[in-house]
């Protein structure tokens, strides 16, 4: 039965390396994206502050164990698995509110896109009707002009 218990820590001791080691590729994948600027510097500086929080989190087993408690889970496993529902329920909102602004900003700039349009045509037309005018009109010349 000693066996088990043993195994048991080997097997948390591993998954903790495996995930600290998932953290790290993370961060670097992020250090490139930014560095490619196929990542803002505020979502990826977002990204790296959890990755980091969670492979502090994840090293300092007394930490992860107070957190346990307090959250009133059974398993360290449960509480991980809790903050990055949190974290990802997070991104969720803040995501929507992006996509909300942005899409009332497309909007008042097509509607605004679509007011200038509206008056340069109004404009070519009061011009091209002018034109016409002009061309129907005939062409008075002066005194001199005339005499000549």
């Amino acid at each position: 039965m000693g066996r088990i218990v043993n195994l048991a820590v080997e097997m948390s001791l591993r998954g903790r390396l495996i995930l600290i080691s998932i953290g790290i590729v993370f961060i670097v994948l992020i250090f490139q994206l930014m560095r490619r600027k196929q990542v803002s510097e505020s979502l990826g500086l977002l990204w790296l502050i959890l990755a980091v929080g969670m492979i502090v989190v994840i090293s300092s087993n007394a930490l992860l164990m107070r957190m346990t408690h307090l959250l009133g889970a059974q398993y360290p496993t449960s509480t991980l698995t809790l903050i990055g529902l949190v974290f990802i329920v997070s991104l969720l909102l803040f995501f929507t509110l992006k996509i909300t602004f942005l899409i009332n900003k497309t909007q008042s700039l097509s509607q605004h896109i679509a007011l200038k349009e509206f008056e340069h045509e109004t404009k070519v037309r009061e011009l091209e009707k002018e034109i016409a005018d002009l061309k129907q009109k005939p062409v008075r010349l002066n005194e001199k002009d005339e005499k000549q």
